[in-house]
Parts: structure tokens; C-alpha cells; sequence
């Protein structure tokens, strides 16, 4: 197996285990064997577990985004009508047999202490969908686009771990409906 196939085996091992199983709970031996690759191979291309669980979740937070991103955009031309499209990408999403929640929020739940780097690493994540919220909100001549942005996300989040108790799409079509009354007035009660 040449070098960049044994490393693309590991990666894609390991969004299917840490994302299905977590990264604790995920044994090397097990990402061994999912990817087909000897010992030495992890190593040699990401020095540790660790190396590969940041790795594992950079590329999942650039696929998610890009692909949230891009589904919003395809969907809705205006800001306002793409930010409740974020919730109706988030409806698709909880409708896949494979949705197993957040894995930054999983992965901040894991490794709980804020200073820990895959916490950072989930924190920033969470900054990156503020921004865009945020994004949207100006583009959209929304008032408070700061704060509205912030509750949005809380939306979003509540949605997600909602969906990852009760399985299926509800959560978001809920959230989408109280993100349209908070975009009416403005993100104001």
C-alpha cells in the first residue's frame, strides 16, 4: 500500500469509528484494523493517536462546514432564507442512520477541560458557525447581528443534541420555526 493510501485508509477509519464510537472509546487496535495498516504506519504519518484525532477533526470540521455551506447557498439566494436553511440542512443531516450528534460537541464532552486541544479545537468550530451566522445576519440587515448570531447558534446546538436523544428531523423543523420568529422580531422577545 503506498504511503498516501495507508494514510487516507487511517483517516477515513477513523471518522467512521471516532465519530460512530468517540475518541476514547476508539482502541487503536480497532482503527488498525478498520484501516488495514500496520502499527508503524500511524505513527509514521501522525505520531500518536492524538496526532490522528486532530487531524480527524480538522478535516471533519472543514467537510462539515463546507458542506453546510454549500447546501444553504444551493437552496436560498437571500440571507435571511439561507440562515433558516441552516436549519433545514441540519433537518437532512439528523435524517442520516449514520448521525451520531456533534463530534465537536462530543469531543468537547470527551475532553472537558477548556485548555485541552481538542476542546479548543471544538470551541473553534463553534466560533467558525458563529461567524457565518453572524455573516448572515449583516447581510441580511438583521439588528444585533452579534447577538442574533449567538442565539441562532444556541438554536443550533440545541437542535443537534435534541436530535442525537430523539432521532429524526423534528428538532430542526422546531428549531427552524423559533429561528423564523427570532429573525421576525429581530432577535428581540
Amino acid at each position: 500500500m503506498k504511503a498516501s493510501d495507508a494514510r487516507a485508509a487511517l483517516l477515513e477509519a477513523a471518522h467512521h469509528l471516532f465519530y460512530r464510537q468517540g475518541l476514547r472509546a476508539t482502541s487503536i487496535e480497532e482503527l488498525l484494523e478498520e484501516a488495514g495498516v500496520a502499527r508503524q504506519t500511524l505513527y509514521l504519518h501522525f505520531s500518536t493517536k492524538e496526532g490522528l484525532i486532530a487531524e480527524y477533526l480538522s478535516q471533519r470540521d472543514a467537510q462539515w462546514r463546507s458542506n453546510m455551506r454549500n447546501h444553504v447557498s444551493a437552496h436560498a439566494k437571500t440571507p435571511q432564507a439561507q440562515l433558516l436553511t441552516v436549519f433545514d440542512y441540519l433537518a437532512h443531516w439528523f435524517s442520516e442512520p449514520a448521525f451520531h450528534g456533534c463530534a465537536f460537541t462530543n469531543a468537547a464532552i470527551e475532553y472537558a477541560d477548556p485548555q485541552h486541544p481538542f476542546h479548543v479545537i471544538a470551541a473553534e468550530h463553534k466560533r467558525q458557525m458563529q461567524t457565518y451566522l453572524e455573516e448572515l445576519c449583516r447581510a441580511a440587515q438583521l439588528p444585533t447581528p452579534e447577538a442574533l448570531a449567538r442565539q441562532l447558534l444556541l438554536l443550533l446546538d440545541g437542535a443537534i443534541v435534541t436530535a442525537q436523544i430523539f432521532p429524526g428531523p423534528r428538532a430542526a423543523i422546531e428549531a427552524r420555526q423559533i429561528a423564523a420568529l427570532l429573525l421576525q422580531h429581530g432577535g428581540q422577545p
